[in-house]
């Protein structure tokens, strides 16, 4: 009974520490994303190629690890505790990080595409952005939103798929129905002037999403990759799923509600080909699990990882005010080949997150309650929960 009870922790210590990883591959690759689209933009069509390739399952994985780790035992809460929890968990780190970058913006100079700043108007527009539509002080944090409005639709129809076969049931109902609610209606679109307007905390694309959360629950009822694999089953896997990406991600193509970047972007519901999405964003989801799984569990690998929230804002400093000079650097000085724009685009996202880590370890320290830990009693503030 000692031994059984031995495995069964050793198992849940590794299933914890092999999201985390992903969790942290995740982040890694949007932080390398969102400097190559910088590089995208000054018209380098390689950046453009790898844009397109990471675009096409890297938001999508993070509503695949949300769902893994979804706790069952959330549900039991009474809606006003659960909403109460999601608000100081979700939208109060928002607002935080909204209000130190309103503050950033008054000092330093940065990109925030079409607002004014420092400038009244600018400050208005942005807000009047950020509530109804893309928060535009710190971009990046519009996962916050969505995730925010993933989580309620969760609390309401989990409630509903009791069974193996009726989440199954769910996800395609959920796919199906936002896939077309989106290409129909297009709610945010920046090209016909939608950006404000009736994107409330993105609940439009939350329903696409769903599915992919959905997707995460199944695999955490299933015990997926929860027991131990060897190295040469889990490589050949990630191979194997890295070449389904790269041989379809181009096939996704033509339906997109932002043509002018040809890409899935989540950001304003461009999800591409009905087939051919969800097929290319599966296979890049199981990709980094399976290099997750098959990567050995490194402390400060699991801490970042365990701290995707806080990283996912911090993103802003780079989003904003870095990745653009540096950007406009590397185009202006090195050559445009595919092997200058991968390793330039390895080096700032290295960088960049090894930049965060001391960040990332005063707001835990001192401000843990505004950056998604509404139960720990800091120096500086009590406990919210």
């Amino acid at each position: 009974m000692g031994t059984n009870r031995s495995i069964r922790n050793h198992s849940t210590v590794q299933r914890i520490r092999f999201i985390d990883t992903a969790r942290l591959m995740a982040m890694a690759l949007v932080f390398y994303g969102h400097f190559i689209e910088r590089v995208m933009y000054l018209n380098n069509p390689t950046a453009a190629a790898q844009y397109k390739f990471i675009y096409s399952f890297h938001m999508v994985l993070f509503f695949v690890l949300a769902g893994y780790v979804a706790k069952q035992s959330d549900l039991s809460l009474g809606f006003g505790r659960f909403l109460k929890q999601r608000m100081v968990s979700r939208l109060l780190p928002l607002v935080f990080f909204t209000v130190v970058f309103m503050l950033a913006a008054a000092v330093f100079p940065g990109d925030f595409f079409h607002l004014k700043l420092p400038s009244v108007q600018g400050y208005m527009d942005g807000l009047a952005n950020t509530v109804f539509g893309i928060p535009m002080f710190c971009v990046p944090s519009w996962f916050l939103m969505i995730i925010f409005s993933v989580e309620m639709v969760h609390y309401w129809a989990f409630r509903v798929l009791t069974d193996d076969r009726k989440i199954v049931a769910g996800m395609v109902l959920f796919y199906v129905v936002g896939y077309l609610l989106n290409w129909h209606v297009d709610i945010v679109n920046p090209i016909k002037g939608r950006v404000i307007g009736w994107n409330y905390l993105f609940i439009h694309e939350a329903i696409v999403m769903y599915a992919f959360y959905l997707l995460g629950v199944t695999m955490r009822r299933r015990a997926f990759l929860r027991q131990v694999h060897s190295v040469p089953v889990l490589v050949p896997a990630a191979v194997a799923a890295f070449l389904i990406v790269l041989f379809t991600y181009r096939l996704n193509s033509g339906l997109f509600s932002f043509p002018p970047l040809d890409a899935v972007v989540i950001l304003f519901s461009s999800h591409g080909h009905f087939i051919w999405f969800p097929l290319t964003a599966v296979a890049g989801c199981l990709m980094v699990l399976f290099i997750a799984r098959a990567l050995p569990a490194w402390a400060p690998t699991v801490w970042m990882g365990q701290n995707t929230l806080i990283l996912m804002c911090l993103n802003g400093i780079f989003y904003h005010y870095i990745n653009p000079p540096m950007a406009r650097w590397v185009v202006g000085h090195l050559p445009g080949s595919p092997s200058t724009v991968f390793w330039t685009g390895c080096t700032m996202t290295l960088a960049s997150l090894v930049l965060c880590m001391p960040l990332v370890a005063l707001l835990k320290r001192w401000l843990p309650q505004l950056v998604g830990r509404p139960t720990a009693v800091g120096p500086l503030l009590r406990n919210l929960m």
